[in-house]
């Protein structure tokens, strides 16, 4: 088995400052508050009428790495929700980083 231990060490020096980076994960419909749990503690807001007249629900919190965060987006898939946007905000700067999820053309 490889030890990752020197390539870890590696991305800590290219950037020193990782750690976990907030993420703003909006999905269709009402999911119930206390199923939190279901995606390891990030707070869940309904939102009664998002942009488009449609209730939705904000999953958010802070994601350790992208490893979690293909975790967190293979429940929602899992649990077959429908995938709206994900917003990853930068601490310590006013950056946003949204990535706008389109429906499948085909209608599957």
């Amino acid at each position: 088995m490889k030890n990752n231990q020197g390539k870890k060490n590696n991305l800590r020096r290219l950037n020193p400052d990782a750690g976990p980076v907030f993420y703003e994960i909006k999905i269709q419909g009402q999911l119930d508050p206390r199923r939190s749990n279901w995606f390891e503690g990030m707070v869940l807001m309904v939102l009664e009428n998002d942009e488009n007249g449609l209730p939705c629900t904000l999953i958010s919190g802070p994601v350790i790495d992208q490893p979690a965060l293909h975790g967190l987006l293979t429940k929602i898939r899992d649990l077959n929700l429908t995938l709206i946007s994900v917003q990853r905000f930068v601490p310590g700067t006013s950056t946003v980083e949204e990535v706008l999820i389109r429906p499948d053309p085909s209608g599957e």
